[in-house]
């Protein structure tokens, strides 16, 4: 075993969270959050095609109406406790679905929507990946202490292996959820599974060599199954290590050869892993950015400094006092719009030009200036500054329409990006909008610090009100009640497949 390896298989070892509830905090929000980027996505024809692909929909039948929000298995009703059967692999399962197809579907349906959380260091998704994973090969008497140490485990590794290798890695087009996440996988189901020394050498070096995943296809259905991919393959790593005699390397972060030389063309030591390792953590620094929309999180700041310009243009223009909508910025009016695809008021027929304003490099991820399609318009800072000043808040539906109209791509034209604002810390992001109107009035906003930001995180009540594009209220009390008042992770999915949460 290299030296590198060695470091990374003693902290998976000996890592302990107990005293670290700044990190546990973070990581219960995370799962909660998981979840509800999950649930909405289940519906989506793509994700019902990935479900029928493994095999899940012998098992399942989705009520279309979500009104009812009530899934059952083919062979029990979720009202009662669930039958288990033997998976083809022979193992005990909720489903007759194979565990690495089970992350797979997690996986993918997780980050469909692009509702997930992100990390910069990685500059990737992470919790998609791990919870995906470590969902799959839990057993019944895991305990949620055990299973957020995994989490975090993962996360660290991910966060710091990212900070090593971009942003040269991105540049170079590799997306690394997919590339980095199956190695995050690996480690995390190796902490949640207690293995030890080479086994866990050899678990993270089958990761490693599947290591995958290329971001021209974002806006495209590839970019989710990249996460599907890591988690499955993390899962197939340790399954091959548990049921074959497979062997493999016990080198993979050989500094001459391995994966940082081969993926990054660096050389990574054993300090620079040392130096990183939960000081003071990834999940604290530089955090997690949550979204309470479904588009790239390089956005977010944007998002809110249009929503800020549009509020202003629309209560104090002397051009659009008269029109004032009782556009808000404030949550519940948010929510009350943000499903809503009706223009209230538009300002396009006013607005000469909008620039928006970047640091040099930050806007990388969106990588479409013209979108055609509401899925490419995820990554573009043009359709969701379109979309804000033309409804007053961006609008959820319209990254699932298939063309967007030339009508709505003209508007798009009059927006620029400039690159004039300064580099900040790794926890921020900075964006500028500047608005100017045809009778020559401007009007500018700077956001940094948006909500789910990590200096402005994502509280329990934003991710209910997150659970609620999907489920009914006294749903989310049951699934909250649960997840407060258990130690073990078996009666909170049970509770969860009640609801119609994790059905595969």
């Amino acid at each position: 075993m290299d030296s590198v390896t060695q470091t990374i298989v003693n902290y998976i070892e000996q890592t302990d969270v107990s005293n670290r509830e700044d990190l546990l905090s973070v990581a219960r929000i995370a799962f909660l959050d998981y979840l509800a980027s999950l649930a909405p996505a289940e519906d989506e024809q793509a994700v019902m095609d990935l479900a029928r692909f493994i095999g899940a929909d012998q098992n399942i039948t989705v009520n279309q109406d979500r009104s009812t929000n009530q899934k059952k298995t083919a062979n029990q009703d979720t009202s009662t406790n669930q039958d288990k059967t033997s998976n083809v692999d022979g193992h005990d399962s909720y489903l007759t679905v194979r565990r690495a197809d089970k992350a797979l579907y997690y996986g993918f349906a997780s980050h469909y929507l692009d509702f997930d959380d992100a990390q910069a260091n990685l500059a990737g998704h992470f919790s998609t990946v791990l919870y995906s994973a470590l969902l799959a090969v839990l057993e019944p008497t895991d305990r949620w202490h055990d299973f957020l140490r995994a989490y975090i485990i993962g996360a660290e590794l991910e966060g710091i292996i990212g900070s090593l290798i971009n942003p040269a890695h991105r540049t170079q087009g590799w997306h690394s959820t997919g590339t980095v996440g199956v190695i995050g996988a690996a480690a995390a189901i190796g902490a949640l599974r207690g293995l030890h020394g080479e086994s866990l050498a050899q678990l993270l070096s089958l990761a490693a060599t599947q290591s995958a995943g290329m971001f021209f296809q974002s806006g495209t259905d590839g970019k989710p199954l990249h996460a599907g991919l890591a988690a499955r393959n993390g899962v197939w790593a340790y399954e091959l290590l548990q049921y074959t005699s497979l062997q493999t390397s016990t080198k993979p972060f050989d500094p001459e050869r391995g994966w940082f030389k081969t993926i990054g063309n660096i050389t990574v030591t054993s300090n620079d892993i040392i130096s990183r390792w939960l000081a003071p953590g990834q999940l604290i620094d530089p955090g997690l950015w949550m979204k309470v929309h479904p588009y790239c999180s390089a956005a977010i700041c944007g998002a809110e400094a249009a929503e800020t310009v549009a509020h202003s243009i629309y209560t104090t223009s002397s051009s659009y006092v008269s029109k004032h909508y009782n556009v808000s910025p404030d949550a519940e009016e948010q929510g009350k719009r943000r499903l809503c695809a009706t223009l209230v008021s538009s300002l396009w027929d006013d607005i000469d030009r909008v620039t928006v304003h970047f640091p040099l490099g930050a806007d990388a991820a969106l990588r479409y200036t013209a979108p055609t399609t509401g899925r490419e318009g995820q990554f573009s800072i043009e359709y969701i500054v379109y979309q804000v000043l033309a409804y007053g808040a961006v609008q959820d539906e319209l990254f699932k329409i298939d063309t967007i109209d030339q009508s709505v791509r003209d508007y798009m034209s009059r927006i620029e990006r400039v690159y004039d604002l300064p580099k900040v810390s790794q926890t921020e992001r900075i964006t500028k909008v500047t608005v100017t109107l045809k009778n020559g009035e401007t009007f500018t906003e700077t956001v940094n610090n948006p909500k789910g930001s990590p200096n402005n995180p994502l509280t329990l009540e934003d991710i209910r009100i997150k659970l609620g594009l999907t489920l009914k209220a006294d749903q989310i009390d049951r699934i909250m009640e649960a997840f407060t008042h258990t130690n073990e992770v078996e009666p909170f999915l049970q509770t969860l497949r009640k609801e119609g949460v994790l059905h595969v």
